[in-house]
């Protein structure tokens, strides 16, 4: 999950790269679930997990977040 953020106090044009609060999730070793419903869980922990450190990184130009992201189709 990549979501862009310029943290407060660091002038835009400072910055070699852009700025982005990242949150990703994955799993080790085998797992009950498979397939979609495990890509559902992984990609839904690691959205919670940025949308909360967006926040605390207190982004200049916020944005809004949706309470949970589409779910996947099961054909995929």
């Amino acid at each position: 999950m990549y979501v862009p953020c310029a943290p407060p106090g660091v002038p835009s044009y400072n910055a070699s790269q852009p700025y982005a609060v990242v949150g990703e999730a994955r799993i080790h070793g085998p797992a009950k679930a498979t397939g979609v419903p495990l890509r559902q869980a992984l990609t839904d922990f690691a959205y919670q997990l940025a949308k909360h450190a967006y926040k605390l990184a207190e982004c200049k130009d916020p944005r809004d977040f949706p309470e949970a992201l589409p779910g996947y189709e099961n054909n995929r």
